[in-house]
């Protein structure tokens, strides 16, 4: 009976536990206290770089590895467009698959929108769609490709994707809070507002193959706060062609300003959540099947491939 009582005062303790990390972070009575009220370091990460506390990384790779050039890229990943509305072209290294490097163009869709991007830094991300605006038309068109080094050292484009990038992530079945532009609206096909960077985390397809993985980004601006969401997007290489094969929401928070103190300090009511994707053992069709889990809490949920479908597909 000893034994029982202590398994279950353990499952009850477990349990609060979890319920516990999923709640909100809580209420910083600072603007300095704030980093220390986030419950996941992804949202944490992303709140820093918003605020302009983290150095800010390259994370398309602006700064291009030798033998590459800005002309070449555009005119290989995105043919027949107009290059003088190129605002971005980046190339990394891609651990994953030796002597392979991951690719972006990014191309205003006017020359308008080009001129304000350019017009003071370069940018070091891509605008989608504009929630505020026309949101069928993106305000920048995004390429992805994968080059490898030929023999001479010359880099030879072997995929590429086939469109500019324009599919959407569905946030309408996720653990993660809804951001508030799409509440009630387009949750089931949420397009990004920025491509913010690569993702060169090794996503097993199966042995020796990995996926390419790109962050998006949607953001809303408070009176006296803000929230940040970011989704992950998955590419697998099918012959010539980048496909995407997954999109799902990753990782949010939220800081809504709140009362004024007499010391002109200010509470921020802090809430986040993320989720980690894993490589499971098994498989289905010969893909690993894969698995979404809330850090810190309970919800998973399991994709397998789909032969039909040709990509990741929730159970």
């Amino acid at each position: 009976m000893m034994k029982n009582l202590l398994i279950n005062l353990l499952i009850t303790t477990a349990t609060l536990f979890a319920a516990a990390s999923t709640q909100a972070a809580g209420t910083a009575h600072s603007l300095d206290q704030v980093p220390s009220k986030f419950d996941t370091p992804e949202a944490l990460a992303a709140y820093n770089q918003d605020m302009g506390n983290a150095k800010e990384s390259d994370g398309f790779g602006t700064r291009l590895p030798p033998g590459f050039t800005k002309q070449a890229v555009i005119a290989q990943l995105a043919p027949g467009q107009n290059p003088s509305r190129t605002v971005l072209v980046g190339v990394k290294p891609w651990p994953q698959r030796a002597n392979a490097y991951v690719a972006v163009v990014c191309i205003a869709s006017t020359d308008q929108i080009a001129k304000q991007d350019l017009q003071f830094t370069p940018p070091q991300n891509c605008d989608g769609y504009d929630p505020s605006g026309d949101s069928n038309t993106p305000q920048t068109q995004v390429w992805l490709g994968v080059f490898e080094r030929a023999p001479d050292g010359a880099p030879k484009l072997i995929a590429r994707t086939e469109n500019p990038l324009d599919q959407g992530v569905d946030w309408s079945a996720t653990d993660l809070q809804v951001p508030d532009d799409l509440d009630g609206k387009s949750e089931e096909n949420a397009r990004p507002e920025q491509w913010l960077r690569f993702d060169l985390a090794p996503y097993q397809l199966r042995a020796g193959d990995y996926a390419l993985g790109v962050r998006a980004g949607w953001s809303v601006s408070y009176s006296g706060g803000g929230a940040s969401y970011e989704a992950l997007y998955l590419f697998r290489i099918d012959g010539t062609a980048l496909r995407l094969v997954f999109a799902q929401p990753m990782t949010y928070y939220s800081d809504i300003a709140g009362d004024w103190h007499k010391d002109s300090t200010r509470d921020h009511d802090i809430n986040d959540g993320s989720n980690t994707l894993s490589v499971l053992p098994t498989s289905t069709a010969g893909f690993h099947d894969w698995q979404l889990r809330e850090r810190g809490g309970k919800w998973r949920q399991t994709f397998h491939w789909s032969t039909a479908d040709g990509k990741y597909v929730s159970h």
